[in-house]
Parts: structure tokens; sequence; C-alpha cells
């Protein structure tokens, strides 16, 4: 009998400490997330897969209460992103592409959205204080409850809680990519003048969806996944300026799903991350393909649709892309999913009664 209470008294022992490890942990993700709006900071950080790596200068300031950036490649071709809050101008060589709006992306951004994380989507553990950037930094394990979805390993500033390396971790716990700061400025004064483009770009606006992941309605958005993995949810609504993506097409079907293209979705549960695409084409046949560069997936589909998805009259093509750095599996399993978005909403409301029914 004592023996069965020494053990029940160990087991909710290590049950408390777990607690308060993982309250611990998310702690340093609000510092995280603080920093992330909060500080000003410039440096050069490395990015890679361990195959193919890029050094890049970053420069983030508040001004006036408006969030500035600038990210700019030190290796390979030129490239840059400026952002003025939510609207982002990438200046590159050649055509504007899914592919080139990945590439020049902020590797830290991903990161601004962490106290969204849903419960029960990831573990998280804290580890050892390491060295980086010439910094202590509190190492945080990340770990997925799923298989839909990537582990990290993160090391946070101990004084601010700014990210300074990040690993991206498969399921055999190997890394996919990183980042790291080889040399990091924290709390300078930046001047506006910092953030101002260097050339003419094609421009990108970024309308966010709220932190309470209000619901979008679908008069506004004519297609949508109808499966994503838990916990992702619609972050923002992306404009594009260039001329190829400001050519919607014209045609209505009886759903008026056609006359909403093209779309441009960003996901995210706190910290994975994709872009959906759909996109209307012509009928002349194109391969599906799934690719892969470091981390990062794309995957493109193509759809059949017709008037009131029934008969074979007025047939339109659509092209689903979706770009992020999520498991290739998941990536097909949300681009094959793409349907209406009355029929998504209809899929979600189906698949909550189930998991509530489920629940009781």
């Amino acid at each position: 009998m004592r023996g069965g209470r020494l053990l029940l008294t160990l087991s909710f022992s290590l049950l408390v400490l777990s607690a308060q490890a993982e309250e611990g942990a998310r702690g340093w993700l609000e510092r995280m997330t603080q920093a992330f709006q909060q500080q000003n900071y410039r440096g050069v950080l490395i990015y890679g897969d361990g195959q193919e790596w890029q050094t890049l200068a970053i420069t983030h300031a508040v001004i006036d209460g408006v969030e500035q950036e600038k990210l700019q490649h030190l290796t390979g071709l030129p490239r840059e992103m400026v952002r003025h809050g939510h609207d982002i101008v990438c200046i590159h060589p050649g055509d504007h592409s899914p592919r080139l709006n990945s590439e020049l992306s902020n590797p830290l951004h991903g990161f601004s959205r962490v106290m969204d994380i849903d419960d029960g989507q990831y573990h998280f553990t804290l580890g050892n204080v390491e060295r980086i950037a010439g910094r202590f930094a509190q190492r945080l394990q990340v770990t997925p409850v799923d298989a839909d979805r990537y582990g990290y390993q993160l090391w946070l500033d101990q004084v601010t809680g700014l990210l300074l390396r990040s690993d991206l971790l498969n399921h055999q716990q190997q890394v996919l990519e990183r980042f790291q700061f080889a040399q990091i400025e924290i709390g300078p004064d930046i001047p506006v003048t910092a953030f101002e483009p260097d050339d003419q770009g094609h421009k990108l606006t970024l309308y966010p969806v709220s932190p309470d992941h209000e619901q979008i309605s679908t008069a506004d958005i004519g297609w949508l996944p109808g499966w994503v993995p838990s916990g992702f949810h619609i972050t923002a609504v992306i404009q594009a300026g260039s001329p190829q993506t400001q050519m919607a097409a014209e045609q209505k079907d009886d759903s008026g799903a056609m006359s909403k293209l093209p779309v441009r979705l960003m996901y995210s549960d706190g910290l994975a991350a994709f872009t959906l695409f759909i996109d209307p084409v012509s009928q002349e046949h194109l391969p599906e393909m799934t690719s892969r560069w470091g981390a990062t997936a794309a995957v493109v589909r193509y759809r059949e649709h017709s008037s009131a998805e029934a008969d074979g009259d007025n047939q339109s093509r659509l092209r689903v892309t979706v770009v992020g750095e999520l498991p290739a599996d998941t990536m097909i399993r949300i681009a094959t999913s793409v349907v209406p978005a009355a029929l998504a909403e209809q899929n979600t409301d189906s698949a909550n009664s189930a998991l509530s029914a489920a629940e009781e």
C-alpha cells in the first residue's frame, strides 16, 4: 500500500513538473512574440538546408507605431524585400512567381504569430542555455503531436526573447533547414530612410485576419481547401500588384465562384505556414508536380470546373498551388481538397460535428 502511494505521489509530482515546464516554455514564446513586435534590430543571418546556404542582411524597426523591415540577399542573385506595415515590395530579376515569394520572405516572419498556437498541436520543452551570435540564448524544443507538420528547435535571446536561431526538424529529428544570426545588434536607433527600396519591384499587400481567427466571408473568396491540418487558420489575404495577378477571371458560374479568382491566402498554425494560390488556366494539358527546395515544398494540381459543378458546359480549369514548409503528403492533401468556399464550409461544419460527437 505504501509503495502504491509513493508511486502515485511521484506520478503526480512528474505531472506538475511537466505542466510547469510547459508553462515556462509558453512564457518564452510570449517574450518572443513581443520581441518581434517591439524590438529594433539589424544583423546578418545565415539561412539554408545543409547543402545550399544563403547570407541575408535584415533590418527591423517600429517607427511611429508601424513595423518596417528590409531583407537583402548578400549571396546569389540580388534580391530584396521591403515591408511597410502590411505592404511588401519584392525586388528581384525575372517574373513574379510563388517560388520567388517564398525565397524573398523573411525566415523570421513565420514565428511572429506563435501565441496563436492552439493547445494540443505541439509540446514545448525547455533545454540548455547556449551562445548564439555572441549572446546567451535559451533553447526551446517544439515537438508536433501529429505527422502533418514538422518540429523545431528555437534559441531565444535571454535578455529580449528575440529568436536568434531556428532548426526545422523532420520526423526523424534531422535538420531540414536552419537559420542563425552570425551578427546582431538589438535596440539601435534606425532611421526610416533605412527602409527605402533600392529599386522598383512587385508590390504585395497582406490583409491580416484577426488573431481570434475571424471567419472570412465566402462572398469575398470563391474557393477554399476542404481540409487543412488541425490548428491552421487563414492569417492573411494577399493582393498582388503585378499585372499577372491583377488579371482576375471575369467568367461566372451558377455559384459565382469563378469571379473570385485568383485566390491568394496565407495559412498558419502559429509556427508552420503555407500559402495557397488558385488561378484560372487554359484547357491545354499541363503536368502536375510536387517539388522541394530545402525545407520548402511546392505542390501543383489541376481541377476541372464546370457550371453548377455538374454538367460539361462552360468548363474551366483551375491551377491549385500550395507552397510551404510542411510534409509533401500534407501539402498534396490540401491541394486536392480545394472546392467552392460554400462546400468547404459544409465540410468543416460536418467535421466539427463529428469531432464533437466523438468527444461526447
